[in-house]
């Protein structure tokens, strides 16, 4: 039974038995407070699945209810026992990523999707090759992959390949997140190979490392988000500056800096704007002054211009999906890991409130 003022708590339950006279079988009488062949409560089992969706350790969960580890994860798959997609329906928009997952997984990497309107997972797969996705995804009725008309992913060429034989109605949207965080990224490289170029042995250069260090995140930020009217006390320059003034005197120190700052912010406003055409024009046009692998990451998004295009045309983003990732990272630092794929996709399923059936 369920605990009563922090104490262990324990029923006797003493059961009749009867003997039918007609044909001189033997049955138990039967109650609503313990399931058939079990010595525990229902009301404890459900007390331990409403503890299986928060994020705790089962190990946890076991020792406040007075149970074994083993008991919470019975309770588990009993909980999650028809964890199964339907494979008549799948969504108009798709969401289709990748995590860190357990090591008995194909290169410790699991497959996730996820409709993109309602946020919902799908399923998730414990290897993310494209074979094996394509065998999975055939398992799905013709009318259902006919549905499909957005499959929404990072810049990863392998899951575009789904389109010809699976989805052949979809078109690929690339995720806004990682378009931007693919920008960013480029811009902090440069920043930072800049940075180690100043000789920090030179007083002057000292400074100027310290404050590019310190001062990455104004770098990232879009210059119409920078606040020219209000000043505050900068440590590092002994005064009083506005973000604006202060960006200008980082620019300052590196003129292959300021250059690529300057094409960013143009990239963010075709971005922002959503104006496809001038952010393609400007990818293929990267002022020939900056390093050449900065050039390189910026021309890659050529690759990808239909999905580019239908990013700014479509409002479909996997910023969700990346969100459950991140939750997913979470689940496994607070188990310590799992061996247990089918295990760990349970836990995923019960802590999104995704639960197909219940005892």
């Amino acid at each position: 039974m369920p605990e009563v003022e922090r104490r262990p708590t324990y029923l006797k339950l003493k059961r009749e038995r009867y003997l039918c006279k007609n044909c001189g079988s033997t049955f138990s009488a039967t109650t609503s407070l313990v399931d058939d062949y079990c010595q525990l409560s229902k009301q404890l089992k459900y007390q331990i699945a409403f503890d299986l969706k928060e994020n705790r350790a089962r190990k946890e969960i076991a020792e406040f209810h007075h149970v074994s580890e083993n008991t919470v994860q019975r309770v588990l798959m009993s909980f999650t026992n028809s964890c199964q997609p339907n494979y008549h329906s799948l969504p108009t928009a798709l969401s289709v990523d990748e995590f860190s997952s357990t090591s008995s997984c194909h290169a410790g990497m699991s497959f996730i999707c996820a409709d993109a309107q309602s946020k919902k997972i799908i399923d998730i797969l414990p290897d993310r090759r494209l074979s094996v996705l394509v065998v999975y995804f055939m398992k799905y009725s013709r009318k259902a992959r006919l549905k499909v008309k957005f499959l929404v992913m990072d810049m990863n060429a392998s899951y575009g390949q789904l389109l010809k034989t699976v989805f052949p109605n979809a078109e690929i949207v690339t995720d806004r997140f990682h378009i931007i965080q693919h920008i960013n990224r480029s811009f902090n490289l440069l920043r930072i190979k800049e940075m180690n170029q100043l000789k920090r042995h030179d007083p002057i250069e000292a400074k100027q490392y310290r404050r590019l260090k310190r001062y990455w995140r104004l770098l990232l930020k879009d210059s119409s988000d920078l606040n020219y009217k209000r000043f505050y006390y900068r440590p590092l320059f002994k005064k009083n500056l506005s973000s604006t003034e202060l960006v200008d005197d980082l620019l300052s120190y590196s003129s292959t800096l300021e250059i690529a700052y300057n094409y960013v912010q143009e990239l963010k406003y075709a971005y922002r704007t959503k104006d496809s055409t001038l952010f393609l024009t400007l990818c293929s046009q990267v002022p020939e002054d900056l390093p050449k692998e900065f050039r390189v990451k910026f021309k890659i998004f050529n690759k990808f211009s239909q999905g580019i295009i239908n990013a700014f045309k479509y409002p479909y983003s996997n910023g969700f999906l990346e969100g459950i990732n991140n939750k997913i990272k979470v689940i496994k630092r607070v188990a310590y890991g799992y061996r247990n794929f089918l295990l760990f996709k349970r836990r995923i399923f019960l802590i999104q409130n995704q639960v197909f059936q219940i005892i």
